[in-house]
């Protein structure tokens, strides 16, 4: 069973649960973004977290578009077959036996170690990947048009612009490596028409300008689709946040409903509530349970006397004593209302609350607060009621209330500065 123990509210403290990005962090990257953010990162933990955030969508999509661009890689022989005849041998053999087993190996090594992303293989892993393939199927192409004659083989050089459109459009690669790719298939072209035995000159200009306009623009919305997924996440991490900090504040309003503000200690709506279902369980285990109900001797008195900031700090050095002395399992201690404070202990008979009742009296008078107005002592003292049962089907909460309070008026007609224990 919990123990219930009540203490001012702690300073708040934000929480951090897994994947949570401080707001400074998050607000600081959208600002950047706001003004633009040239380099497409955000800052490095936020960063990290993006990557870890999207990598398994991404490997799923790199599994599907890998293997399908596989397919239509190969589908490409018929090209071969029409534009460069006199390697399509050779081009079989680049395509089907050497390309082909390096894509399928990667993808079923890709598909195997697929949830080790991002646990224990980083996302860029993927990214070097998708480059890497690419660069190899722009070789693979460039390497069979280098050795063929055919008339038409010069204009198959257009051919990489599909390439390019696949790292930078379909595979979506992270900029910088989108970059990185694109110039690396450019110049695979231009060391390609620059060497291939039949090709026009007059072409060169043509066919070097298209495939660099092709890695511009398709580099221009690759950045546009990267910036704007980011921007996405982003959003996403902000609403994330703020539900976040409504549940913290849903959580410290509710808190908060459930605590006296002067003392810190439970409420008498909360204090019912436990001990309604501290109730049941004694019932249906039929245990003892006992109430301790406290009032402050003569605490007008008090009040008129040193004044109500005064009273308060007696409320809570008082609240504090009850604190120290009930740290059983399962005990709560609540502000019953003004003067009064009350307590429910599980699992306690007569002796057991009676003992504890008088530690509590004892410690009050201990903490030496001048009351020279009272008549029963010179300090501040309380007067203790104490009621207990063992709890069965035919009795109530209410009844064994009434009983602690009959308990502490008796405490105060015989004198104040004592306990009084009834029985159920």
């Amino acid at each position: 069973m919990a123990t219930h123990r009540q203490s001012a509210l702690p300073p708040r403290r934000a929480i951090q649960p897994s994947g949570r990005i401080a707001r400074g962090e998050v607000s600081a990257a959208s600002s950047q973004f706001e003004r633009g953010l040239s380099w497409m990162r955000f800052p490095p933990r936020l960063e990290k977290q993006y990557l870890n955030d999207s990598a398994p969508r991404r490997v799923r999509y790199f599994l599907i578009s890998g293997l399908l661009a596989l397919f239509v890689f190969n589908g490409f022989l018929l090209a071969d077959y029409l534009m460069a005849p006199d390697v399509f041998m050779l081009a079989v053999k680049v395509r089907l036996l050497w390309f082909s087993p390096f894509a399928i190996v990667m993808l079923s090594v890709t598909w195997w170690l697929r949830h080790q992303v991002p646990k224990r293989i980083s996302p860029q892993a993927l990214e070097y990947l998708v480059l890497l393939s690419g660069v190899l199927a722009a070789a693979c192409l460039g390497y069979i048009l280098s050795v063929s004659r055919a008339p038409n083989s010069q204009y198959y050089h257009v051919g990489l612009m599909a390439v390019i459109m696949y790292g930078n459009m379909v595979q979506r690669l992270r900029f910088w490596y989108a970059l990185a790719f694109s110039l690396m298939v450019y110049a695979i072209h231009i060391a390609g028409v620059l060497t291939v035995p039949v090709f026009n000159h007059r072409l060169l200009v043509p066919m070097v300008a298209l495939l660099g306009a092709t890695v511009v623009f398709t580099l221009m919305a690759n950045y546009a689709l990267e910036r704007d997924g980011r921007r996405q996440y982003l959003l996403s991490l902000r609403r994330k946040n703020l539900l976040l900090d409504l549940g913290e504040v849903q959580a410290r309003l509710q808190q908060l409903s459930r605590m006296d503000a002067l003392t810190g200690l439970f409420n008498r709506r909360h204090f019912q509530q436990y001990l309604q279902q501290t109730w049941q369980r004694a019932r249906h285990d039929q245990d003892t349970l006992a109430i301790i109900m406290l009032d402050v001797d003569h605490f007008k008195r008090f009040n008129d006397r040193y004044g109500h900031p005064a009273g308060d700090q007696c409320l809570m050095r008082v609240a504090q004593a009850l604190q120290d002395k009930l740290r059983r399992p399962g005990d709560l201690v609540a502000r019953y209302g003004g003067e009064e404070f009350i307590a429910v202990l599980p699992h306690a008979d007569a002796d057991i609350a009676f003992k504890a009742a008088d530690r509590i009296r004892q410690a009050i008078a201990d903490l030496g607060i001048a009351h020279e107005d009272s008549d029963t002592a010179a300090t501040v003292t309380a007067s203790v009621g104490v009621a207990t049962c063992q709890v069965h089907a035919d009795m109530r909460e209410e009844d064994l209330i009434a009983a602690a309070d009959a308990a502490l008026y008796k405490a105060k007609q015989s004198g104040r500065n004592r306990v009084e224990v009834r029985t159920l």
